[in-house]
């Protein structure tokens, strides 16, 4: 049952009254209560959880019995009290923990749960939509939602990114994160809203409507990066010329993106297999399915000595390189002497660090595999 109670604080203070460590000779042992009353039993709630509510006891009580209300109309299925009258950024937080535990999703098929740095994304893109839109409390997601959404997301892929502006593909992730938090407004906190309110808003075709549209790197620029790389005395966020060296092989031999090379151990490399592979485990990899990639006999051959006497838990390429890929990369193109944009008649081609991952996959293409 549902109960106000005080804290208690126990300290020790010397003959002045000044507080001093347990243990002091002859200090003084002082127990006090908190001025504020906490609640505790409230349904749902942990057995030991206590929340802080008020000073005055009359106050403090009628907040707990609100927090009880509130907890029995959850447990029913009702919706959440004055989730209509508070303003949509202050449930931010509670979805942002939903999605950390794959529960803001409309398919159960998920496997993997969004990293951290997701739900912050995602997070961040309702909340830029709620701001752009207007869309301050509950009442603000009505029947003209949809269009206000619309309208916002496509006069911002008409300015320049420079500017604020966003790509197709980027403004599609709005829409989706923004259709995420109207279901979760409507399925999970029970709000007077539509679950399916954004899903009629027109979506962007990315695949046609490229920004930053990529090329493969040739063979010939390859081998003329690597050579420059590995005499490079230079490091870039602690990786040395060597390490780079590895990385970009790599890379360009498995088609392996940046935030999976990012994990790689000793361990994931079997050079003695037939043929020799680098295998990465299901939470290793993007698509949350194990790979395993052949490897050239040259590029193996190589990897023996590097990884010689390398432990085979610790990364191979630690450090916030991934983060930014292109900016580590684009120096070394720079001292290779080998141009990141290309002027083509379709438009511009940028070498980018997943551009080797396209290379990768022209060379197999070229190969005939």
């Amino acid at each position: 049952m549902a109960s106000l109670v005080r804290q208690k604080k126990t300290y020790f203070v010397d003959a002045a009254g000044k507080r001093v460590p347990k243990g002091t000779p002859k200090a003084k042992k002082v127990t006090e209560e908190s001025a504020k009353w906490y609640g505790q039993g409230v349904p749902g709630w942990p057995k030991a959880k206590r929340v802080p509510l008020a000073t005055d006891k009359r106050v403090a009580q009628k907040m707990l019995t609100e927090l009880v209300t509130n907890a029995e109309r959850g447990v029913v299925g009702l919706p959440t009290a004055n989730l209509g009258r508070g303003q949509l950024v202050e449930v931010l937080p509670a979805f942002e923990a939903d999605m950390l535990l794959g529960l803001a999703n409309k398919t159960r098929s998920a496997k993997k749960r969004p990293s951290p740095a997701q739900v912050a994304l995602n997070t961040q893109r309702v909340r830029d939509v709620l701001s752009g839109c207007g869309f301050v409390t509950v009442g603000d997601l009505n029947d003209a939602a949809p269009a206000k959404v619309a309208h916002y997301l496509t006069s911002r892929t008409a300015i320049p990114r420079i500017d604020g502006g966003l790509s197709a593909q980027t403004a599609e992730f709005f829409r989706k994160a923004v259709k995420r938090f109207a279901w979760w407004l409507s399925v999970r906190k029970k709000a007077p809203v539509r679950a399916d309110l954004f899903d009629d808003v027109p979506g962007f075709d990315a695949k046609n409507n490229r920004v930053h549209a990529r090329r493969t790197c040739p063979p010939e620029d390859m081998a003329k990066l690597l050579t420059t790389v590995k005499e490079s005395d230079g490091h870039y966020r602690g990786l040395l010329g060597e390490d780079r060296y590895f990385l970009y092989l790599v890379a360009f031999a498995s088609g392996f993106r940046a935030g999976e090379l990012a994990v790689v151990t000793p361990g994931n490399f079997a050079l003695d297999a037939e043929p020799p592979l680098v295998i990465l485990s299901a939470k290793q990899t993007k698509n949350g399915k194990a790979a395993r990639q052949p490897l050239p006999l040259g590029v193996a051959g190589q990897l023996r000595t590097y990884l010689a006497g390398r432990s085979g838990t610790a990364p191979l390429w630690p450090g916030t390189w991934a983060e930014k890929p292109v900016k580590m990369l684009r120096k070394d193109l720079k001292r290779a002497g080998i141009a990141y944009r290309v002027d083509t008649p379709e438009g511009p081609r940028y070498l980018d660090f997943h551009a080797l991952r396209h290379s990768f996959v022209s060379a197999l293409a070229a190969a005939g595999v």
